[in-house]
This record gives structure tokens, C-alpha cells and sequence, in this order.
């Protein structure tokens, strides 16, 4: 792994000669070797600090993303400033690193994602929890379905032994490279858990653990305090300009799209069943304020209205008989959420967030779900986390699975992780995966 991060500092080194200075780059080269094989040594040892060489990080996801922009970012401003410092004299690679720093972020994110795709299935790592319970369950499941990823569960301990040096001897029996401590644990043996780390061994809490493998937030950590504590930085003001500017602007295209594509949907929507070309309907969106949705109808008209219901607010189900041929073709491809993207433009939507719900259905999930409303604290989206983590949900149960994701978003919302599911949500439309 240290091999390959340093061949890639060195290739994007070399790539930056060819874009910057072509045919004269074997000269630029000896020039800026020197100065920037200085540098390099920062890097690394900033590729270390952010984590990037543990073996629980070793699975390529969103977080693996995160860290490599971090490390970076921080890189970046490290060799800058010691440019500024101590400078080279010949040469001014303060001007390069911008575009050093872009180059190499996306051949060490394509080298890592190698690394983890083959030699990274090998890498095994044994776990011990102390203080498991429901989420030690689901996490253990998860590992044997996802071999994969090399995680395997050698044991649980409700309370950690007064006597740690059986603990320890455990830990050197099973090979254990990790433990994973339920919070209430780690509180009440600090001085216990401390001695662990002298066996060279990472400990880390469950809650946290479990969300970066599950990619959701445990519903048994919710509480008035933990949403105060994690959602503090929900309104941060810098996030929600680029958001909204970004909104604005893919908006505008999605809407150019939909009104190109509106008359050959609305003439085969016409030709397949009677009724309107646009369906509306109220949908609950931030704050918990309502507003009308716009989509291509899918349905059958089965109510003077123009819905599709004859009883009532209900669910739609994989195989509804109530979706018309054209229906199933626009849902396949999500040609019927286009409208939507005047939604997007007039601030309705975001184009990532929550999907927002029906008010009916809004008011049943709040009283079977606690902090079911959390979720409206932040703009719904035309796709989002739980969208592309879970399939289609038509029960309360499904609902509060898909919770989970959604104050994960909400927790961790930011431009690398909106990129992450808009580039996720492209390729299950290409793929016509889910619903």
C-alpha cells in the first residue's frame, strides 16, 4: 500500500510536468524533483495521520473518500505553506500544487480503489465487542453476507473482565486486530480500555463503527441529546449556498430536459390510459411544511380526483396492478420524476435529500416511529441516501429502516457525500435497478 501511494505521487508528479510544460518537461522535471520529493515525505505521513493505513479503512466506500480529500486538502496547505517558508529558489511549485494536488486525489483514489477491489479482499480482520447487543448482531450478520470485507467476529463480552489480562490473552489467542466498544462500556471502563491499546490493537466505539460499515445511524442511540449533539451543524451556512447553488443549477437543466422530452411522454401517457399528463400531489418537505409535488402520471385514474386511490392513502407495491405499462417503463427509468426538477428550482426540493412523504402517511410513520420527524429537518431530495442503500419501502417497518439513513444523511450531509449519490443514482438508471 505505501509502495503504491508513493508511485502515485510521483506519477501525478510526472503528469503535472506533461499537462504544464509538454515537450520541455524532462527539464521541468529535474527542476521540480527535489523540492517536491521533500514534500512527499509530509504527504505520507499525512495519508498516516488520517488513517489511511489501518486495516479496519482498508474497504473502499464514502468514508474512504473522505479521508483521501482530507489528507489532501491538508497536504496541500502543509507544502504550500513550507514553499512559503523555505523556497526553493529556482523554481515557485507553489504555483503547480493546486493542480498537483488534483491530479494525484484522483490517481490515488483510482490506485486505492484497485488496491481494495483485489489485494484488499485478503486483508482479514478479527473483531472482539465489548458491550454488543442489537447492532453487534446486525454487524455480524452483515459480515457473513459480505465476506468480502474481510471482517469476522471472534467473540462478545457483555462486561469487560475486572482481570484485563484475560482480555488480553484473548486478544492474542483469536488474533484480534479490533475492538469495538459499546459507549455506555467504554464510559465505565476507561482506565481498563487504556491499557488495551498498549496490546497494538484500535478501539473504537460501536455507534460510531456501526455507521461507517452500515452507512446508517442505530436507532438505539436516538435521543433529545444525541440529535442536539449530532445535527448541531445542520444549518451551516457555507454547505447550504453551494447546495442551493447547485440546486439552482441542475434544476434549470432537468427542466430544459423535461420540457424537451414532455410531448413524446405525454403522447404515449395519453395513448396507454385516460386521464392527466402531470400528476399532483401534497408532499411534506422541510419543517414539516407542505407542498405539491409534480410527476408524469404512472397510474391508472380510478377516483374523480385523478389518483389512483378509491380508499384512501396507500403504499404502491412492486407488482401494483394499478401502474399502467407506460407507468412501469417511466418508473423503471425515472423518466416520471422529471417534473420535478421544477420542484428543485423553485426550492421546494433539493435534488439530494430525504424523498418527501405524503402527509398521510407522514402522520401514521410519526406515531409509530420515534424522531420520525428529524428527518424533515433538512430539504427532501428527488434522490438521496436511503434511496440508493434500500429498496423500495411500502411498510412502517420499511420506513424505519429507511430513518436510519436518512438522519445518517442528515449527520453527515456534505458536497462529497451529495456527489457520491448522484453519481450512485446515474448508474442505477442506467442499470434500471429499483424502483
Amino acid at each position: 500500500m505505501l509502495t503504491g501511494d508513493i508511485s502515485c505521487l510521483y506519477l501525478a508528479l510526472f503528469l503535472l510536468m506533461l499537462i504544464r510544460y509538454g515537450g520541455d518537461w524532462e527539464t521541468s522535471w529535474a527542476i521540480h524533483l527535489r523540492p517536491f520529493s521533500l514534500t512527499f515525505v509530509l504527504w505520507i505521513l499525512i495519508l498516516y495521520g488520517t488513517y489511511l493505513y489501518e486495516t479496519r479503512y482498508l474497504r473502499f466506500g464514502i468514508n474512504t473518500l473522505r479521508a483521501i480529500g482530507t489528507a489532501v486538502m491538508l497536504a496541500t496547505i502543509t507544502s504550500v505553506t513550507a514553499f512559503y517558508i523555505f523556497p526553493p529558489g529556482l523554481i515557485y511549485p507553489r504555483r503547480n500544487m493546486i493542480l498537483f494536488a488534483m491530479i494525484f486525489g484522483l490517481v490515488v483514489t483510482l490506485w486505492r480503489w484497485f488496491f481494495y477491489k483485489t489485494a484488499g479482499r485478503k486483508i482479514k480482520t478479527n473483531i472482539l465487542f465489548i458491550g454488543g447487543g442489537k447492532e453487534a448482531e446486525e454487524l455480524t450478520q452483515y459480515f457473513k453476507e459480505q465476506r468480502h470485507l474481510g471482517y469476522e467476529n471472534k467473540g462478545e463480552l457483555e462486561v469487560l473482565p475486572d482481570n484485563i489480562g484475560e482480555v488480553k490473552e484473548k486478544i492474542n489467542r483469536e488474533n484480534i486486530k479490533l475492538v469495538v466498544v459499546r459507549s455506555e462500556e467504554n464510559n465505565n471502563r476507561t482506565n481498563s480500555l487504556f491499557s488495551l491499546l498498549s496490546s497494538g490493537i484500535s478501539v473504537v466505539e460501536l455507534e460510531q463503527f456501526y455507521e461507517d460499515i452500515l452507512g446508517k445511524v442505530s436507532p438505539e442511540t436516538f435521543s433529545d441529546l444525541w440529535f442536539i449533539q449530532n445535527l448541531e451543524n445542520i444549518n451551516a451556512e457555507v454547505y447550504k449556498i453551494i447546495k442551493r447553488s447547485t440546486d439552482i443549477v441542475i434544476g434549470t437543466l432537468g427542466f430544459v430536459l423535461f420540457l424537451a422530452l414532455y410531448f413524446p411522454i405525454a403522447l404515449v401517457i395519453k395513448i396507454d390510459s385516460r386521464g392527466p399528463i402531470i400528476f399532483k400531489q401534497k408532499r411534506v418537505g422541510r419543517n414539516n411544511e407542505e407542498f405539491v409535488i409534480y410527476k408524469f402520471r404512472t397510474m391508472k385514474v380510478l377516483n374523480r380526483d385523478g389518483s389512483a386511490e378509491i380508499q384512501g392513502a396507500q403504499w404502491t407495491d412492486e407488482n401494483d396492478d394499478r401502474i399502467t405499462k407506460v407507468g412501469k417503463f417511466l418508473r423503471t427509468t425515472r423518466a416520471d420524476e422529471l417534473p420535478q426538477f421544477w420542484n428543485i428550482l423553485v426550492g421546494d426540493m433539493s435534488f439530494v435529500g430525504p424523498r418527501p412523504e405524503r402527509p398521510e402517511f407522514v402522520k401514521k410513520l410519526a406515531n409509530a416511529i420515534p424522531y420520525y420527524n428529524m428527518r424533515h429537518l433538512v430539504r427532501p431530495g428527488l434522490t438521496g441516501w436511503a434511496q440508493i442503500n434500500f429498496e423500495y419501502g411500502d411498510s412502517v417497518d420499511d420506513a424505519r429502516t429507511k430513518l436510519q439513513y436518512e438522519i445518517y444523511y442528515a449527520k453527515k450531509r456534505s458536497m462529497a457525500l451529495d456527489v457520491a449519490i448522484i453519481l450512485k443514482t446515474i448508474r442505477t438508471v442506467i442499470t434500471r435497478q429499483g424502483q
